[in-house]
């Protein structure tokens, strides 16, 4: 179980093989890349956390995701609801001791991003390991958005205008390009879509022989296909 592998290391991660693994961003921006504003949403969007709930848990019975966290976007998740279920719950947090982050079974304390992806290509936790997707927050996100471990990024684009105090970089176009998005939707008077970047080098974008892109959620392969009517 994962739980073994993790008491083996302690709470706090530090001292790994520089191998990293790579992940996908899971995020809801303006088209100000505003994500936040007084350490919360600043929207109330049921659709996208069914969105990101369905993206970030998967379906296998022998494997789990890990979500990537810094501890203020831990902290803003109410506590009825953390750690979030089905998941492996890693926190970026540099204060070790019992501070506020239980670790358990689905729940580990790194000191940084670099640290936390070492941890998940660590071969006996990687193999238990689908996925890897970095949620927030700002911070976060502006080391991980475009950096190059990140394959793919799932954006809830707000298109409605809503103001915030929390920005992150625009998604690098140079090195991205979309190869799902939604409809127009409209939840709470709020218009958004789903749009899913990826990486360039990972696919060729339009073309009949993609590279395999099985790396993606089933969902958003599934989303892709009905999107063009198949």
């Amino acid at each position: 179980m994962i739980r073994n592998h993790i008491n083996r290391f302690g709470s706090l991660y530090h001292n790994f093989p520089i191998v990293k693994r790579t992940y996908q961003v899971v995020v809801a921006a303006t088209k100000e890349m505003g994500i936040g504003k007084n350490g919360k949403l600043p929207w109330n969007l049921p659709s996208d956390l069914r969105f990101f709930k369905e993206i970030t848990v998967t379906a296998s019975s022998e494997k789990m995701n890990a979500v990537v966290m810094g501890r203020k976007t831990w902290e803003s998740i109410p506590t009825k609801y953390r750690p979030l279920p089905g998941r492996l719950n890693v926190v970026l947090t540099t204060r070790g001791g019992s501070y506020d982050i239980v670790t358990s079974e689905d729940v580990v304390k790194c000191g940084s991003l670099p640290t936390a992806l070492n941890f998940l290509a660590e071969s006996s936790i990687s193999s238990k390991i689908e996925r890897v997707f970095v949620i927030g927050g700002g911070e976060v996100l502006r080391e991980a958005l475009n950096a190059p471990e990140c394959e793919a990024i799932h954006m809830t684009k707000i298109e409605s205008n809503i103001e915030c105090d929390t920005f992150i970089p625009p998604v690098d176009l140079s090195a991205f390009q979309p190869w799902y998005s939604s409809s127009t939707l409209v939840e709470n008077d709020i218009s958004f879509r789903f749009v899913t970047y990826v990486r360039m080098n990972r696919s060729i974008i339009g073309n009949s022989d993609e590279e395999d892109l099985t790396f993606l959620p089933q969902m958003i392969l599934e989303r892709k296909i009905m999107s063009m009517g198949i």
